[in-house]
């Protein structure tokens, strides 16, 4: 059973970390060390494009990125000038597809992620990041009620 104190920390720390993660200058610095040349909405796409197999349905990009469908369409488009997606008509559906540009542009964000994590641990012992990689995938499964989106081999193949 958790205490009322336990939840305020574990929040206080959730906060932080999306906070820290999601920070503009941070991802905007991030995507300029490995040339990528997006601003934070189109980084926020291309990851949640990346994380979706490299395709998602417009709506669905819409609604995972909470956009309108108008700032959607500018997004999109705006990412199609950088040559990173590829928005393919099928009738009235629009899927947006990564580019082989923009499966590059994402996999060096994911590393750059990746050797930021691997900062942070910097310290801790296998057992103790074995733990905590356990904990946080059983967390954000309780919290979304939906299985990870993605495998580690996935993430970066």
């Amino acid at each position: 059973m958790t205490t009322g104190e336990d939840v305020a920390g574990i929040h206080l720390a959730l906060v932080r970390v999306v906070s820290e993660w999601s920070e503009s200058d941070l991802q905007r610095q991030v995507a300029e060390a490995v040339d990528v040349a997006l601003d934070p909405s189109a980084i926020r796409a291309l990851y949640l494009l990346g994380m979706n197999g490299g395709a998602m349905g417009f709506g669905d990009l819409a609604a995972h990125a909470t956009l309108s469908r108008p700032t959607t369409s500018k997004l999109v488009a705006r990412m199609a000038t950088h040559g990173v997606v590829d928005p393919v008509r099928s009738g009235r559906a629009v899927e947006v597809r990564l580019t082989d540009a923009g499966r590059t542009a994402y996999a060096r964000l994911v590393e750059a992620g990746h050797r930021m994590v691997d900062d942070a641990l910097a310290g801790w012992s296998p057992d103790e990041i074995d733990g905590f990689r356990r904990q946080l995938g059983r967390f954000v499964t309780a919290l979304s009620g939906t299985p990870p989106v993605v495998s580690i081999k996935e993430e970066t193949s």
